[in-house]
């Protein structure tokens, strides 16, 4: 049986090229002491692996050892990637890392429980040449009197816990200190998103002013499930002023090229931000990874995600 550690089959070897060589053309160079590029991904089912270069149609998982090079490749391309669906069984991960090498350091969340939760972690991975960790790691968990007084309120204010438990991570690079802050919101219907979008803005507008005194940086990332810019899960997400630059706007999220998606964000408090945002958008894979297989949008989703990684460059 094949290791992820083994040298790949010439022809995988040949797409890599091919993924970096386009990599290198789409994204920017991670410069030491200048920038910082900090990216979003929800990785589809990010838990089991088979270890075959290609999984047969009896082998499950469907995400192999040629499909997590490609993931690795792109994800090195970073400094700090917030992955989301991260399952109970993280062994795709752990492999992951394997490759990513001995500077690369990750923190996750315990497994959320419940059928909402879907049994899934929260992962920050970064890479320790250039990014330090500044010394917070916390879940958010909304206080029990404010729970009990949004029961006395109307239906768009939440009345439980997140259904998975935003995370935050602070972190240092070029001197500048900022915290992280990753979530998957509750899928559920457009509506029932409303309450966690609207508590997530009123807690971050508040932490951010804290953090701000500090002159450190408060950036919301991960899959918020926004349906589109404008509709009422925007509108609540943005309430308390989280601003999306305008080049993070009007780009699909997804593979699934019938449907637009606005789900994954990148967003921060404009004043209050102590780097300099130069530029951002998403890596669309398709056409460049597992080439040499006619995959479906719905099966590449299984193997690659069917999210693209969302991206942002900061000065330092």
């Amino acid at each position: 049986m094949p290791k992820i550690t083994d040298i790949p089959p010439q022809d995988v070897l040949q797409e890599l090229e091919l993924l970096t060589a386009n990599l290198n053309e789409q994204l920017p160079t991670k410069q030491l002491d200048r920038n910082v590029l900090i990216c979003t991904w929800n990785i589809r089912a990010f838990g089991g692996l088979t270890e075959a270069w290609q999984a047969s149609d009896q082998q499950s998982p469907k995400r192999d050892l040629q499909s997590l090079l490609c993931i690795v490749t792109i994800l090195k391309r970073f400094d700090i990637i917030a992955v989301q669906e991260v399952k109970g069984n993280f062994k795709a991960l752990r492999h992951a890392l394997k490759l990513m090498g001995p500077h690369w350091g990750f923190l996750m969340t315990d497994v959320t429980k419940g059928s909402p939760g879907n049994d899934e972690r929260l992962a920050f991975l970064f890479d320790t040449r250039k990014v330090k960790l500044s010394g917070l790691a916390c879940e958010v968990v909304i206080p029990d009197d404010v729970l009990e007084q949004n029961r006395n309120l109307d239906n768009q204010s939440l009345q439980r816990q997140f259904a998975r438990t935003p995370y935050g991570v602070s972190f240092l690079v070029g001197g500048k200190t900022f915290v992280l802050l990753t979530l998957h919101v509750l899928y559920g219907t457009p509506a029932s998103r409303i309450p966690e979008l609207q508590a997530v803005a009123d807690w971050v507008r508040d932490w951010a002013d804290e953090l701000h005194s500090w002159k450190h940086s408060l950036i919301a990332l991960g899959d918020f499930n926004i349906q589109k810019a404008d509709d009422p899960t925007y509108k609540a997400f943005i309430s308390k002023g989280l601003h999306v630059p305008l080049d993070l706007q009007d780009i699909n999220r997804t593979i699934f090229k019938k449907t637009y998606s606005f789900y994954d964000q990148i967003a921060w408090f404009e004043n209050e931000l102590s780097m300099s945002y130069s530029c951002g958008g998403v890596y669309d894979f398709r056409g460049k990874v597992l080439q040499n297989r006619a995959y479906t949008e719905s099966q590449l989703s299984w193997r690659i995600s069917d999210h693209f990684p969302l991206w942002a460059e900061f000065l330092t």
